[in-house]
C-alpha cells in the first residue's frame, strides 16, 4: 500500500500542473454556456447537426446518399468529416447546439496542447538560436497560454466551424512533421492528419497546401531525406494521405466549386459603365494606351488583393473591430487578438529579428502566407479563411511575452522593488485586456450579434410546431438563411421522411439552391400584404416582411419574437382573418 501511494505520489509529481491548468482555462473559455453563446445556430451549423443525425439514423444524408465524404448540404458541397464527428456527439447528448458545437469547442482544447508541444519540438531540437537560452518548457507554456486566450481562437472553437476543426488537423500534421525529423514513422501520422484537412474543410485546399509548402521550403535537406532513406515510408504516407484527400480533390475537379465563385474576388469585375465614365474623364476608350497601363483589370485585381492583404494586418481588424465585413466572427469592439498584443508583438518581433533558426523561418513564413486564402475573397477581410494566422501571431506574441521577461530581469536584477513593480503593471494590463475580451464577448456579444447569427429561428419553430397541423398552409419567408434547415433541425423530422421529398431549386447565378416546399410549409418569397382572403393560411415573416401595421391587414398575431435586446422584432408568425 505504501509503495502505491509512493508510485503515485511520483507520478502527481511528474505531471505538468501548469500546463493543465492552461487546458483548464481553454477548456472553460469554449464550452461556458456554449449552447447559448454564439447566441443562435448559424444555417450552416444547423446543416452539420442534421446530418450528422441523419447519418445516425439512416446512415444516410438529407438527401439520401450512403455514407458520402462530400455532404450536398444546400449545394456547397461540404466536405463531410465534421458531419462524422457530430454523430457520436449527437448520439449522447440529442440534436441540440451542445452535440453540434462541442466537437469543435473540444478540438480548440486540443489545438492548445498540440501548439504547446509544437514549440517544445522546435525549441528541443535546437531550432531557434538567440543570445539567451531559452527554456523549451517556458516558451512552450507562453504560447499554449496566449493561445488558450487568443479571442481569434476563441471565437471559432465556440462554433460549429469546419475551419477550428482543419486548424487543429493542420497542428497535429506539423507536429508530427517536427517528429518524422527524428524517426520517419511519424511521416505516416503526419500526412493522414495533413490529409484529413481536405476532408474537414473547403478552404484546406490551399490553406493546407501553404502549411506543407513552408515546411518543404524549411526542410527542404530532411525532405530529400526522406527520399534517399525511408521510400516506402514515404511512398505509404503519400498514398494513405492521397486516397483520404481525394474525394475533396475530385469534387474541385468536378465543378463543385459554386460557392467558391461566389466568394471569389476574380467573380466580381468593375462594371463596364464604370470603367467608361472612368476613361471618359480623360476622353479615353476601352484598349488605349492608358487604359491597358493604368486601367486594366489585372491591375484592379491586384490591387483588390494587396489591398485585401494588408487589412489582415491592420490594427482595424487585429486589435479594435476585428471582422468589420462579418461582425459573426468577432466580438463588439473588439479585435481578433487582445489588445495586450499591442505590447507584446513589437517585442516579439525584435526578439525574432535578434534570432536564427528554421523556427524563426517558420513563424515569419507563416505570417506572410497564411493570409492568402482569405485576400482572394470578395470580403476586404475574412476571419474565417485566415484563421491559421493565429498561430504564427501567437507565436511572436509568447516570444515577446519572453524577451519582456529576460529584460525585466535584467533591467531590475538589483532592485526586487522595481521588478514587483514591473510585474504588478505587465499584470494590469494582461488582467484588463482578459476583462475586457470577457465582457465584450460573454454579455454583449450574444445581444449585439443576435441578428447575425439568425437569431429567432429556434424560437418561431417551437412556435410553429404545436399548431402547424390546424392550418392548411404555411408561408415562410424564404431566405438564404435555409429556414427549411432549422425546420429540420429543431423538428428533428424523422431522416427518412425528408429524403423522399429533398429537393434543392437553384435559381440565377451559382450560389447555394433553396428548399421550397416541406409538408404543408410553403417557403416562399413574397411582398406584403400576402395571401389576404386565402382561410386557414400561416404566415411567417421578419419584422420587415411582415411589417407592424399587420392587424389593417386582415392578420390576427399569433406570435412576436423579438431579438435579444427587447427592442428589434426577429420574426412575426400571423394567420389570415
Amino acid at each position: 500500500m505504501g509503495r502505491l501511494k509512493y508510485m503515485t505520489t511520483e507520478k502527481l509529481k511528474k505531471v505538468n500542473w501548469k500546463l493543465v491548468t492552461i487546458l483548464l482555462v481553454a477548456f472553460i473559455l469554449r464550452v461556458w454556456n456554449l449552447n447559448v453563446n454564439p447566441p443562435s445556430l448559424s444555417s450552416d451549423e444547423a446543416a452539420l447537426g442534421y446530418n450528422a443525425y441523419s447519418i445516425l439514423k439512416t446512415g444516410k444524408d438529407e438527401y439520401g446518399k450512403l455514407l458520402p465524404i462530400i455532404f450536398k448540404s444546400f449545394g456547397d458541397y461540404k466536405p463531410g468529416l465534421c458531419v462524422y464527428l457530430t454523430v457520436p456527439f449527437v448520439f449522447l447528448f440529442g440534436l441540440n447546439e451542445w452535440s453540434v458545437r462541442l466537437p469543435s469547442a473540444l478540438a480548440g482544447v486540443v489545438g492548445v496542447y498540440l501548439l504547446y508541444s509544437i514549440v517544445k519540438k522546435f525549441i528541443d531540437y535546437d531550432f531557434l538560436q538567440v543570445e539567451t537560452k531559452v527554456s523549451s518548457r517556458s516558451l512552450a507554456l507562453i504560447s499554449s497560454l496566449i493561445f488558450a486566450l487568443a479571442p481569434w481562437h476563441v471565437y471559432f472553437s465556440r462554433g460549429g466551424w469546419e475551419a477550428n476543426i482543419s486548424l487543429t488537423l493542420t497542428l497535429a500534421g506539423i507536429y508530427f512533421f517536427i517528429k518524422a525529423l527524428k524517426n520517419n514513422k511519424f511521416l505516416i501520422f503526419s500526412s493522414v492528419f495533413f490529409a484529413l484537412t481536405f476532408i474537414a474543410y473547403q478552404g484546406a485546399k490551399l490553406a493546407t497546401t501553404i502549411v506543407l509548402f513552408t515546411l518543404a521550403v524549411l526542410f527542404w535537406k530532411n525532405c530529400i531525406g526522406f527520399f534517399k532513406d525511408c521510400r516506402k515510408t514515404l511512398f505509404f504516407a503519400f498514398v494513405l494521405a492521397s486516397l483520404i484527400a481525394s474525394p475533396s480533390i475530385l469534387s474541385f475537379s468536378q465543378g463543385q466549386t459554386g460557392r467558391l465563385t461566389v466568394f471569389s474576388v476574380f467573380s466580381y469585375p468593375r462594371p463596364v459603365d464604370y470603367i467608361e465614365k472612368m476613361l471618359f474623364q480623360n476622353n479615353e476608350k476601352i484598349g488605349d494606351l492608358n487604359y491597358l497601363l493604368f486601367h486594366n483589370e489585372p491591375l484592379n485585381y491586384t490591387r483588390a488583393i494587396l489591398g485585401r492583404y494588408f487589412n489582415h494586418f491592420s490594427a482595424r481588424f487585429l486589435f479594435f473591430d476585428g471582422d468589420y465585413q462579418n461582425p459573426k466572427h468577432s466580438s463588439p469592439n473588439q479585435g481578433m487578438l487582445m489588445f495586450y498584443d499591442l505590447l507584446l508583438l513589437p517585442f516579439g518581433f525584435y526578439y525574432l529579428g535578434r534570432s536564427k533558426g528554421a523556427f524563426k523561418k517558420f513563424i515569419l513564413l507563416l505570417l506572410l502566407l497564411t493570409p492568402l486564402p482569405a485576400v482572394l475573397t470578395r470580403d476586404q477581410v475574412q476571419a474565417v479563411r485566415a484563421l491559421n494566422m493565429v498561430v504564427p501571431l501567437t507565436l511572436v506574441s509568447s516570444l515577446g511575452g519572453l524577451s519582456l521577461i529576460i529584460f525585466f530581469r535584467r533591467l531590475f536584477k538589483n532592485s526586487k522593488a522595481m521588478a514587483s513593480i514591473a510585474i504588478v503593471a505587465f499584470l494590469f494590463i494582461l488582467t484588463t485586456s482578459l476583462v475586457y475580451f470577457l465582457d465584450s464577448y460573454f454579455i454583449h456579444q450574444p445581444i449585439h450579434n443576435a441578428k447575425y447569427w439568425n437569431w429567432g429561428y429556434k424560437q418561431i419553430i417551437k412556435t410553429l410546431l404545436p399548431i402547424q397541423d390546424n392550418y392548411k398552409i404555411v408561408y415562410f419567408q424564404q431566405g438564404y438563411d435555409q429556414p427549411y434547415i432549422y425546420y429540420l433541425f429543431y423538428s428533428r423530422y424523422d431522416p427518412k421522411a425528408y429524403q423522399k421529398q429533398a429537393k434543392l431549386s437553384y435559381y440565377l447565378g451559382p450560389d447555394v439552391g433553396l428548399v421550397e416546399t416541406l409538408d404543408n410549409i410553403d417557403f416562399a418569397g413574397w411582398s406584403w400584404p400576402f395571401a389576404t382572403g386565402e382561410k386557414s393560411t400561416l404566415t411567417i415573416g421578419n419584422g420587415v416582411a411582415i411589417p407592424s401595421d399587420f392587424s389593417r391587414k386582415d392578420y390576427n398575431l399569433i406570435s412576436e419574437i423579438k431579438y435579444p435586446d427587447n427592442f428589434m422584432t426577429a420574426f412575426r408568425i400571423v394567420e389570415t382573418k
